[in-house]
């Protein structure tokens, strides 16, 4: 049975294994580089804390399914941040594409390094997902980590077929149910789909 601490133990270790993951890409020469990767993240700058960070509701969701069909949650933390991740990086380009000037409160990304270097961020942020979803071979079989891998990719895609599908409906009068459910589908539930699976693909 999984307690309030044991989400607390959770939450703390996704927030470091989300840690390690930026921060192994960090280098003396592209100090604001990493800088604009933490700020999105609510690590740094004016206003960060629990706030800018955001409720890290997908990751736990990974971790919570991995244990309730009987896996270790701590297999799945490279999993739980990957996800986190893909959710921050299709953040930053939302907000571009939104011209949406803040974000949890704060500065959007864009609104304060520019939009060239905001879709850089955007990138990297989705590069290190994979990166760090990949770590999960040290826990877990090369099989598992490539179906976990799979999963994520296909998530990845259904968010920018449901994001197509938000931009074109800004010209519509109208949106039918049937459309907005395709197009939330996409947009939202896609990735939290995804979530419940790879916690259950890596619990085997």
């Amino acid at each position: 049975m999984t307690n309030q601490i044991d989400i607390h133990i959770m939450l703390t270790s996704l927030e470091d294994e989300l840690h390690h993951s930026i921060e192994s890409q960090q280098e003396p020469e592209l100090a604001q580089y990493y800088s604009m990767l933490a700020y999105h993240l609510g690590w740094e700058g004016q206003g960060a804390g629990p706030d800018a960070r955001g409720k890290r509701i997908r990751p736990l969701l990974v971790l919570l399914t991995c244990s309730a069909a009987g896996g270790d949650w701590k297999d799945a933390l490279p999993a739980a941040a990957a996800v986190e991740l893909v959710h921050n990086f299709s953040l930053i380009h939302d907000d571009i594409q939104d011209n949406s000037p803040l974000r949890r409160g704060r500065e959007a990304v864009w609104k304060r390094w520019g939009i060239a270097q905001a879709i850089n961020t955007g990138d990297a942020m989705l590069t290190i997902a994979h990166l760090t979803l990949l770590r999960m071979v040290v826990s877990s079989s090369a099989e598992i980590t490539l179906n976990a891998a799979l999963i994520l990719q296909q998530a990845c895609l259904q968010l920018t077929k449901g994001q197509y599908l938000d931009l074109a409906s800004e010209s519509q009068d109208q949106l039918s149910i049937e459309e907005y459910w395709r197009m939330v589908g996409g947009k939202t539930a896609a990735l939290l789909g995804a979530c419940t699976e790879l916690g259950a693909v890596v619990a085997d």
